[in-house]
């Protein structure tokens, strides 16, 4: 249960789309989010969304921190997705350099 005052952003009646897919929708998201109440739950309702793409996922989680933020209404495939990109990476990799590289091919 939700107590005090809520601000709920229904994203299938802003985007009229069952499908999110581009940073710029998450930024609109973030965009209603940054005018709330200081003291407004935000609760953002999944209804009728059956896609999310990585990069809308990521640029949400990028742009709500640490805001207490709650998600409803989320179908399986968006909830996994969301999961995907709110979690850290499992393992650091670092890319190898040009220099990296050309070592390994002349030791080869």
């Amino acid at each position: 249960m939700i107590v005090g005052r809520v601000m709920e952003i229904r994203l299938y009646e802003i985007f009229n789309t069952d499908t999110l897919r581009h940073r710029d929708t998450a930024k609109t998201v973030l965009d209603r989010v940054s005018k709330r109440n200081g003291d407004e739950r935000i609760v953002i309702d999944f209804a009728g969304v059956s896609f999310a793409s990585r990069s809308f996922c990521h640029e949400l989680k990028r742009g709500l921190g640490d805001l207490d933020v709650v998600f409803v209404n989320m179908m399986p495939e968006v909830e996994g997705m969301m999961n995907i990109a709110f979690s850290k990476p499992r393992v650091d990799f670092e890319p190898p350099t040009e220099s990296k590289k050309l070592a390994q091919l002349v030791s080869d």
